[in-house]
Order: structure tokens, then sequence, then C-alpha cells
């Protein structure tokens, strides 16, 4: 997974893999007896789960800094 500075473009993402994941779709398919439609919509469905995720995990670091950015302050504050 990418982090706030060393995140790859979703364009760049797409370019390379895309070969990879039309032919993830139709092994899905095939093993699941899904239609081509109903495994993009699980892949759809599973992906935005994972981006969710992903953001809470960003959320989080961001709430770190800006509470060590707090305490930093707060400690200059005492020194003056």
């Amino acid at each position: 997974m990418g982090t706030l500075f060393n995140q790859p473009t979703r364009k760049d993402y797409f370019d390379n893999d895309a070969v990879k994941f039309l032919d993830t779709v139709k092994i899905l398919a095939r093993d699941h007896g899904l239609t081509v439609e109903e495994t993009c919509r699980v892949l759809e469905l599973s992906m935005k789960i994972d981006d969710y995720d992903r953001k809470d995990e960003h959320i989080v670091a961001l709430g770190r800094l800006i509470k060590d950015l707090i305490n930093e302050i707060s400690m200059l504050r005492e020194k003056l």
C-alpha cells in the first residue's frame, strides 16, 4: 500500500495491471460460476471495503501527527 508521499497514481496502476485484472475477472467468474458482470460487482465491493480500510489507516496516521504537533506546541508554550 502506498503512503502519503509514496503513492502511485491510479493511471500507472491500471496501465500496468489491466491485463492481470481482466485475467483475474475471467478466472474468478469461471471458478465461481458467475457472470463477468457479477464478478466485477463483487470485486468492486471488495475494492471499496479495502479503500475504506486504507482511508481509516491514513486518518489514524494523520491524527497521530496532529496529536504530536499539539504536544510539541504545548511544550514550546511551557518553555516561554
